[in-house]
């Protein structure tokens, strides 16, 4: 016998039994249809976007699904629904899942946050999503390009890379008792490059704030990738208490985990490489409670605030913001193979008294190649208890709480591992090796790492020059014949770009004919560029029109450039104001370097001081001189200022080595080299001579000037334990005054800290 329902009574039956009946598939082509998809949304709605690009669209997912139905936004294609110009996605609702979306090409002050008008997600995702490259024009405008607000939402197997501008990659908040003991889970993420901002605000992952770091978050970060983010001395900055930071690999990363504030934390199973590239750094402890644990710490070089572990002094009835001190701190059963030392008790100074009390460090495993001391202490470590901790090192003091021992290692992977060692979970760093993090689609960024370089030959003439580097498409070198070549515009240099003479016996000669006057530079760097002059003269000719050999992108431009001169000459630039080059306001060199090379007769050489803000900003990350010679300067050789003293960038790096300065200055305040506020400056094996005023100062213990000469100059200035050694005041007696050739008998020969001549030496025989 058969039974006849009701239309009516099977759709009752149909929602009584849980059955997604009125789930829909919804596709929208454009903004509108978008928008009221979302307002009509169902719990098990799937809103899918059209591939294409979809320019200046605000995506506002406010709706309610449900535990067992979330409302899913994706693309049609992951990764082809392409967000760019001023787009941005607000999240707010429960139950809610976004995915497959790529922001790129534009950028938005806010770009992913989960809130909208005060009304914060809960429960919701956003997945197998990217933002790459997503600035603005001004470096000093701050946005965050993920904020996560409300309780229980997820990032994941996302990809997020090229920030370049003031503001945190993805913050927390918990701003409102609302986010507090909010559980959000961020994981399988990859965190792309972030080049260092020269100021603070270049955090990766910061998780609360200062005013609310003693409220509980319970965020856990695990299973992510962070290679070279490197934006400032945190990578990630933990700002709340009881958070979980767990099996996640750090990659050739110029900063560390820092537990800024907040108590309670847990950092476990973690992999640190740093593969010896300067400033990598591991976790550095303030406050109390933390709890480092079975993480590998390997190649790791930085020191000071960087180093491979930092417990701090911390500041007596800290404010907030400050500096709490570190207490009930365990480290235990970690790996540190072949990394800086320790740093303990790291910041004394006369605010920062408090050393670390009532913590452990236990069962940890040491190995290094050098005989250095694994720890540098700066105040009292009473209150540290060292206990069963291997030290495999050729460093023969005996310290307490260490055992030395020789270790057979084996090479797992790319992570050496002790055998016949328990204690240490070493499968855990296997897992953590192979993990995918990131989209499942592939996101292509705007290197042109891999690309092969074109090579245009340029023939003298007018204009040649600027019409050849129009053409570059990519890696390009420009080869330039023997012979003249006038400029009558400035060469903007985008991306990647080489100019070079085609033969050493006669460079080519390149100056400058305005058609206009330019009040400027001869060449102007864009951000992103990388610019190298191989084996060119470059004349001024006292030009009126021509202000700069070379100068950076326009003020505040965001991300950096980098310029490497080899074998240039640059003479006749001696007008008032004149520089070789000059750094606006608000931009960042990652590299400035000169070698082999000769600048004569000029007025200023680089300057690189327009931040006079004193906040800790600076226009150059690494300055290096090497094997050059600089004579006959109206005013500096280089102007090299950082004020203030903002501890969350490296705070630049001078290099000085084998180069003569002569007959520098002729103003009473000229110094030779003014290198203001520059935490590391290292000048060794160079000539100071004819210089009347006071060639240069030096401040800090990161400054050293070692087997350098100093005849008939002034005396240089150090203060704050900076180092000087091995100086000489002799003549130093030349063959060729023209080019610096010392007779046999020079006290210079052979008598530099690596052996060779004081001054310039013969490249060909480095």
């Amino acid at each position: 016998m058969s039974v006849k329902y009701s239309p009516i009574f099977i759709m009752v039956l149909l929602l009584l039994s849980g059955i997604k009946a009125i789930a829909a598939e919804i596709r929208v082509a454009n903004g509108k249809e978008l928008e009221a998809a979302i307002a009509a949304a169902k719990p098990g709605d799937r809103i899918i976007m059209r591939d294409g690009i979809w320019k200046d669209t605000t995506i506002r997912f406010n709706a309610i699904g449900t535990e067992k139905d979330s409302i899913v936004l994706e693309a049609q294609t992951a990764g082809k629904v392409i967000l760019s110009g001023n787009s941005s996605l607000k999240v707010s609702g429960t139950y809610l899942v976004t995915r497959g979306l790529w922001f790129k090409d534009g950028y938005s002050k806010y770009v992913i946050t989960f809130s909208d008008k005060e009304k914060n997600a809960l429960h919701s995702r956003v997945t197998n999503c990217a933002i790459t490259d997503y600035n603005p024009s001004l470096k000093t405008e701050t946005n965050h390009w993920i904020e996560l607000w409300g309780k229980n939402n997820r990032v994941d197997h996302c990809t997020v890379s090229g920030k370049t501008n003031e503001g945190c990659t993805l913050v927390v908040w918990l701003k409102g008792v609302e986010n507090h003991e909010n559980y959000h889970r961020i994981d399988h993420n990859y965190f792309g490059e972030r080049p260092p901002l020269g100021s603070n605000g270049g955090e990766t992952i910061r998780i609360g704030t200062s005013h609310n770091s003693m409220f509980r978050s319970n965020t856990i970060v695990e299973w992510n990738t962070f290679e070279k983010c490197s934006g400032e001395v945190e990578i990630i900055s933990n700002k709340s208490c009881n958070n979980t930071y767990r099996n996640n690999l750090f990659l050739e990363s110029q900063g560390s985990m820092v537990f800024r504030h907040g108590n309670d934390c847990l950092v476990e199973n973690n992999i640190f490489m740093g593969n010896n590239r300067p400033y990598t750094g591991g976790v550095r402890i303030i406050n109390e409670g933390h709890t480092v644990r079975n993480n590998y710490f390997m190649g790791l070089t930085g020191q000071d605030f960087r180093g491979s572990l930092v417990l701090m002094n911390g500041v007596p009835n800290s404010p907030l913001n400050r500096y709490n001190q570190v207490k009930n701190a365990t480290v235990t059963k970690n790996v540190f193979y072949n990394c800086s030392a320790f740093q303990l008790g790291a910041g004394s100074d006369e605010e920062r008294t408090l050393p670390p009390i009532t913590s452990v460090l236990s069962d940890n495993i040491i190995y290094t190649t050098t005989a250095v001391a694994p720890m540098a202490v700066y105040t009292d470590i009473k209150g540290i208890d060292f206990k069963n901790n291997i030290l495999d090192s050729p460093y023969s003091k005996s310290i307490n709480g260490f055992t030395a021992k020789k270790l057979k290692w084996k090479n797992q992977n790319g992570i050496f591992v002790p055998q016949g060692h328990d204690g240490i979970d070493f499968s855990v760093f296997q897992a953590v090796l192979k993990t995918v993090t990131g989209t499942n689609w592939k996101v292509k960024d705007k290197s042109t790492y891999g690309t092969k370089e074109v090579v245009i030959p340029v023939v003298p003439g007018v204009g040649t020059l600027e019409k050849a580097l129009k053409k570059a498409k990519g890696p390009t070198r420009l080869v330039l014949a023997a012979g003249q070549y006038v400029i009558q515009e400035p060469l903007v240099i985008l991306g990647t770009v080489t100019i070079s003479g085609s033969t050493a016996k006669s460079q080519p000669i390149v100056h400058y004919e305005a058609k206009v006057k330019n009040d400027g530079p001869m060449i102007r760097m864009e951000t992103g560029a990388r610019l190298q002059l191989e084996a060119v003269t470059i004349e001024g000719k006292q030009n009126p029109a021509l202000r700069y050999v070379i100068s950076s992108p326009v003020e505040n431009t965001p991300g950096s450039y980098s310029i490497f001169m080899n074998k240039v000459q640059v003479s006749g630039f001696r007008n008032t104001g004149s520089a070789i080059f000059k750094a606006e306001k608000g931009t960042f060199a990652d590299t400035l370097q000169i070698t082999n090379s000769r600048f004569t007769d000029n007025n200023i050489g680089l300057e690189l001081a327009a931040e006079k803000e004193d906040k800790g900003t600076y226009n150059a990350e690494n300055v290096i001189l090497k094997n050059t010679v600089f004579a006959n300067f109206n005013r500096s050789v280089l102007d090299y200022y950082r004020g203030g003293n903002d501890e969350s960038t490296i705070g630049g790096n001078l290099v000085v080595d084998h180069c003569v300065f002569t007959k520098i200055g002729t103003q009473k305040e000229d110094q030779v080299i003014a290198s203001t506020g520059i935490v590391n400056v290292r000048i060794a094996n160079s000539v100071f001579t004819e210089n009347k005023n006071i060639p240069l100062q030096l401040k800090g213990k990161n400054n050293t000037l070692t087997h350098s000469v100093f005849f008939n100059s002034g005396t240089v200035k150090t203060s704050t334990n900076a180092v000087v050694s091995e100086l000489q005041f002799d003549k130093p007696q030349y063959d060729d005054t023209a080019n610096f050739t010392l007779s046999p008998t020079s006290p210079l020969k052979n008598a530099g800290s690596d052996g060779k001549n004081i001054g310039i030496i013969d490249p060909k025989n480095e």
